[in-house]
């Protein structure tokens, strides 16, 4: 597979064009990796296996042959459906296959879409689980929203055990 030019990276895309420039480079090395140079998103999210979720805390899971099945019974046996933060019962599903909630994504913490250039930027990305990278969606705010939240959590949490004086 060619290597993707930055260039075609320089104009706006809808979402199809920017869904098969980062399925096309998903085994090309375009993320350039502080660490170990450039590496492919496959690379970058296998580095992270078994790795907490920033958001949720769950173990991250990686491998489509132990945690996807093409089966959407079989989905919903292992215990794949969950209930989303509207009350909808979901599976994780990329094409006709279906994944475990907390199976590994890399997400953009700059849309893909508004900001192209930055797709394969080691900064921009992140792992995170796919239940969260679902939440999530477009909010570029919900880091701020989730870490307020916990943070309030821990307060009614004090403040149930410790009483103010």
């Amino acid at each position: 597979m060619a290597e993707i030019p930055k260039s075609k990276l320089k104009t706006l895309y809808d979402s199809r064009e920017i869904s098969d420039i980062w399925e096309s480079s998903n085994n090309v090395a375009v993320i350039k990796h502080p660490q170990y140079g450039l590496i492919t998103p496959n690379a970058y999210r296998a580095m992270n296996k078994d790795k907490p979720c920033p958001y949720c805390g769950k173990k991250m899971l990686h491998g489509k042959k132990f945690h996807s099945t093409q089966s959407k019974t079989e989905a919903i046996k292992r215990g794949y459906e969950y209930i989303d933060n509207n009350g909808r019962k979901i599976i994780n599903k990329a094409g006709n296959t279906y994944f475990h909630p907390h199976y590994l994504t890399l997400d953009h913490k700059i849309n893909k879409a508004r900001c192209p250039e930055s797709m394969f930027d080691y900064d921009n990305l992140e792992a995170i689980c796919w239940k969260c990278n679902s939440a999530k969606s477009d909010d570029n705010a919900y880091e701020i929203t989730h870490t307020f939240d916990h943070l309030n959590s821990l307060v009614d949490e004090a403040l149930s055990r410790y009483k103010p004086l």
